[in-house]
């Protein structure tokens, strides 16, 4: 083979290769719009606003003074996705990296961030999470062990709130919620909701230790309101970006 062929042999090679990663680049990136999210925890009492701000945290016979809860696996999930399209339906926010939230400490109340992801852009109508005992705190930690752990006071006696179970969360979206640019989404917890329905009655310091403790061991005597809380746990929690869209793709 003389030389002129020589060259042109390795050209047509090189093309070829610079062709198949090309082609191999577009295949691997779909190009999908995707925007940056950051999720947050935050409290509310039913105000419409994305973390409203309230003072008061007293609920019931209940004053709260702290509460701080463990997760991790936090998946949004879009609504609606063409299965054609190749674009997931699931953006992983966070996983294997459980993460205690701060919500409240000493009465004053936090917005933690759980993650900072890219999503991609639609309308996503589920969010998925795990409650884990945590285990990345020291063990003099009041949540240590635990999923959620609420400090109080009722009707003036010091009071504990906690609960050890482990267990996916799904929230459902009545409306979809709109990601179509950089945003925060605050994963809200009600606390009326939490607590509705507890009544005065069914909580006490069974053993005069001057301590009301509400767990899942009936410790008092508390079996009843804490049954109570667990039922409403899942209802009591949203995600909020303030902006909330209707889900065009059910009309």
């Amino acid at each position: 083979m003389n030389k002129k062929n020589k060259f042109r042999t390795l050209l047509l090679g090189a093309s070829a290769g610079i062709l198949a990663v090309a082609c191999t680049e577009k295949e691997e990136t779909p190009g999908f719009a995707q925007s940056e999210i950051s999720i947050l925890a935050t409290i509310d009492t039913g105000d419409e606003n994305a973390g409203a701000r309230t003072n008061n945290l007293i609920y019931g016979n209940f004053e709260i003074s702290d509460i701080k809860v463990s997760i991790d696996n936090v998946k949004l999930i879009l609504r609606g996705t063409n299965e054609n399209s190749n674009k997931p339906s699931i953006v992983q926010i966070r996983e294997n990296s459980p993460k205690v939230l701060t919500l409240i400490e000493d009465g004053v109340i936090y917005e933690p961030i759980i993650a900072t992801a890219m999503a991609y852009d639609g309308v996503y109508g589920k969010l998925d999470f795990d409650l884990v005992q945590a285990e990345n705190v020291p063990e003099d930690d009041d949540i240590y062990g635990l999923s959620v752990f609420v400090k109080a006071s009722w009707l003036g006696i010091p009071a504990q709130v906690y609960i050890d179970l482990e267990d996916q969360v799904n929230i459902q979206f009545n409306q979809g919620i709109e990601v179509a640019g950089a945003q925060d989404l605050y994963l809200t917890l009600y606390l009326d909701t939490l607590l509705e329905g507890v009544d005065p009655s069914l909580v006490s310091d069974g053993n005069g230790d001057g301590l009301v403790e509400v767990g899942p061991n009936d410790e008092d005597g508390n079996g009843e309101a804490y049954d109570a809380i667990i039922a409403n746990l899942e209802n009591s929690l949203n995600l909020k970006n303030g902006e909330f869209k209707e889900d065009k793709s059910k009309k």
